[in-house]
């Protein structure tokens, strides 16, 4: 799933300040940075926050108690995971003021702040993004103007296990070996995935979007809602079709969005696939029970709470406070730019977050979370909390 953007907010002295340590990547440490102080006060609805808590929870305690997670360059077990977030589920309980929170976490947590992207300053900066789930109009049978599908995934697919990386790789068999799947191109064009088709979309950019946003919500012809989810990917490379359109003059940074990139392609119709397929990865998917956007934890996406991050870097289903900004729309239509301050979880990733510098914070479902998340491109700080060890 999908991207990131934020805002530096201001630090409040603190009676008695946290510990703080720099997170990186294993190939990219970071000094520990001088002390700081934090002032934790949220801009959202604590219920929102136990909700996704109890997910992060659901997720970890099916996870060996011993499972270890990183956190940079150190690590950390699933029970002491879990260990914290039952502790701040209850610091939470009685709606602590901004005040007594902060002094409770000071005592109780240490907190590790997220290295953020190379080479940009302060150090800690993250690049934040948002992402959501998007509703479209779709049909179970090809008809105008339902031509555009989307797929489940395709007999001809095969994983490969990778024991040395403790992965699976996509891929196909031809003449008896195994080669990389097919790139999306590729599929689109030549119908590599025919038969495998689960819902056609009226617009080929709306389809493009699940793939970026990774679940949505289809209103059948008959009025029906459906979710759908992602299954798996091709295993090609992600590309970002908004880099591509700005590095070749098509847009400019400055402008550089979902609105924008739709118009453009409205406006310039043949170069539709020149565009679309500079994106080698395509996604499969999967119909899903209820309407709930799903992360890959498996678990239900809790709209303003949970993050996609590199979880390579950073802890699945981990607890840590975003700083950042947010648009906000006047009553004369006019945009304007507020404080983003909030505990976000760790329960998604993507494709386009890599590394210890990005974040991607999920807005919801609709047209109205859609239009938020398309202008999220902030910088940020990400802060991860750990139960200290003396109160495990």
């Amino acid at each position: 799933m999908a991207a990131i953007r934020t805002g530096l907010f201001f630090l409040l002295i603190l009676i008695f300040p946290p510990r703080a340590v720099a997170v990186a990547s294993p190939a990219a440490p970071r000094p520990i940075p001088p002390k700081f102080h934090l002032h934790f006060t949220d801009d959202l609805d604590y219920h929102l926050l136990h909700k996704a808590i109890q997910e992060s929870l659901h997720y970890l305690r099916q996870r060996p108690a011993t499972a270890e997670f990183p956190l940079g360059t150190l690590s950390c077990t699933g029970k002491h995971l879990i260990r914290s977030l039952v502790f701040f589920d209850h610091l939470i309980a009685s709606r602590p003021s901004p005040q007594l929170l902060s002094l409770e976490l000071a005592t109780f947590f240490d907190i590790y702040k997220a290295a953020g992207r190379e080479h940009i300053n302060p150090p800690g900066t993250m690049l934040v993004t948002g992402y959501y789930q998007p509703v479209f109009q779709g049909s179970l049978v090809r008809k105008t103007p339902f031509l555009y599908p989307l797929y489940a995934i395709p007999g001809n697919l095969v994983l490969r296990r990778n024991h040395k990386a403790a992965s699976v790789q996509p891929g196909r068999f031809q003449g008896g070996h195994f080669t990389p799947y097919w790139t999306r191109e590729e599929i689109e064009s030549r119908g590599y995935a025919k038969g495998s088709e689960l819902v056609w979309l009226k617009d080929p950019f709306d389809a493009y979007l699940l793939h970026i946003q990774g679940s949505g919500l289809i209103r059948l012809r008959d009025g029906s809602l459906r979710g759908i989810h992602y299954a798996m990917k091709n295993g090609r490379p992600y590309t970002s079709i908004g880099k591509f359109m700005v590095r070749t003059g098509k847009i400019t940074l400055k402008e550089a969005g979902i609105n924008t990139i739709r118009q453009y392609l409205v406006d310039h119709p043949t170069e539709l696939h020149e565009i679309l397929y500079t994106n080698q990865s395509f996604i499969f998917f999967q119909w899903t029970e209820g309407h709930d956007a799903v992360g890959n934890l498996g678990r239900p996406l809790t709209r303003g709470r949970s993050i996609a991050v590199d979880q390579h870097c950073f802890p699945s289903g981990g607890l840590a406070f975003l700083q950042s900004r947010k648009p906000v729309s006047t009553r004369r239509n006019e945009q304007q730019w507020m404080a983003l301050n909030r505990f976000v979880l760790a329960q998604d990733t993507g494709s386009a977050i890599r590394g210890p510098g990005r974040v991607d914070l999920f807005w919801g479902t609709g047209k109205q979370a859609g239009q938020v998340a398309g202008k999220m491109k902030e910088t940020g700080t990400l802060f991860f909390l750990l139960l200290k060890k003396e109160f495990l």
